[in-house]
């Protein structure tokens, strides 16, 4: 699971990258280079929640790999080479500037978050149009020396791929069909990938209601979220370490969590990942699946091992689970005794928030 946060210059990406990951800001800064790399834990209340209710001795969180890119560069190879990074990743972060700041210039030369976010899907745009061209010059060169129909039938779809992209939308947008979306899939169209755009306020106009709406009504579409934080706001809560007092910085400013975990499950989303959880007195453990993936799929998550000796999975709906009683044991025999903990076969689908016990031999 990879992610890119993108952007122009001057955008707080930097901030937001060391919030995301918990690298110091300072030690971005002192390692040089362009691109750095990080992990970054979603921010599941739910995983707290169960651990709060088996008090495991460990608990692990689902994580996503972060990459933090430059600016889109001007010059062709750095560009080629930024290009490449980014058809690497399963989905895009967006950082744009909704802040005023008299100190840090603009490249544009004022702030207006909505041109920006024109200006890169724009990029990305122009990116896969020019790949539908080479891939189209390429495969019209394969054809003349020996005709091949799914050659043929890919640069049919190609061919109607470019005035979609043309009109400004997103090949994410595109009414795919199954058997068409496997055709280009390995093209890594970078429109097609998830995007979650990242409004970043300062602290006099944040939260911003009226940008966050006009965002969200340009960035419709599947696999596109839109959120708002203030960046420099965030820095500053991580920097408090008692709980308490970070809870109380937080209700004066009329918010429940920092925005900065609201943006990690945000990508999780737009990656099109859900988490199942497996709960006891060792760990509780958020693992990651895709979106319709089967019970025995997800047991080759955990283990494959597990998913060759599969037997059965044991179910309990989150929901149901918290309601139960105040600890784990307790509730797992309460919804036995209740018929609400769930057998279920190799082909059922698991469902967000699921906690699983896999039944295997050997």
């Amino acid at each position: 699971m990879k992610i890119a946060l993108i952007g122009l210059p001057q955008t707080g990406k930097k901030t937001v990258f060391s919030l995301l990951t918990g690298m110091a800001y300072d030690q971005l800064i002192a390692r040089g280079g362009e691109y750095h790399m990080g992990a970054v834990k979603v921010a599941d209340p739910r995983v707290d929640k169960l651990s709060g209710m088996y008090n495991p001795k460990k608990t692990k969180h689902a994580e996503i790999e972060c990459t933090l890119a430059p600016a889109p560069p001007h010059e062709a190879k750095p560009r080629d080479q930024w290009l490449n990074k980014l058809k690497d990743m399963d989905a895009l972060c967006h950082i744009v500037r909704a802040f005023d700041d008299p100190a840090v210039f603009h490249s544009k030369g004022s702030v207006d978050a909505l041109r920006d976010i024109d200006e890169m899907a724009f990029e990305l745009a122009v990116s896969d149009l020019a790949l539908i061209e080479k891939r189209l010059d390429r495969i019209a060169q394969d054809q003349k020396k020996k005709f091949d129909q799914e050659r043929a039938d890919e640069a049919t779809l190609l061919q109607r791929l470019r005035p979609h992209l043309e009109t400004g939308k997103s090949l994410r947008e595109y009414p795919w069909a199954e058997a068409d979306e496997k055709r280009v899939r390995s093209l890594q169209f970078l429109t097609m990938k998830g995007i979650v755009t990242a409004l970043n306020c300062g602290d006099t106009n944040f939260p911003n209601p009226a940008l966050l709406a006009s965002a969200k009504a340009k960035l419709g579409g599947p696999r596109s979220e839109t959120c708002e934080l203030c960046a420099k706001v965030e820095a500053e809560v991580s920097q408090i370490e008692d709980p308490k007092e970070r809870a109380e910085f937080l209700a004066a400013l009329g918010v429940e969590e920092p925005a900065i975990h609201i943006l990690t499950r945000l990508l999780y989303k737009a990656l099109g990942y859900i988490s199942f959880f497996t709960t006891g007195e060792d760990e509780v453990r958020a693992w990651t699946i895709r979106r319709g993936a089967t019970a025995v799929e997800a047991a080759h998550v955990i283990h494959s091992d597990i998913a060759r000796g599969f037997i059965r999975a044991e179910v309990m709906h989150y929901n149901e689970l918290i309601a139960a009683a105040p600890t784990g044991h307790a509730a797992e025999v309460h919804l036995k005794e209740t018929g609400k903990l769930h057998v279920k076969g190799k082909d059922y689908i698991v469902e967000d928030g699921d906690t699983v016990h896999i039944r295997h031999s050997g």
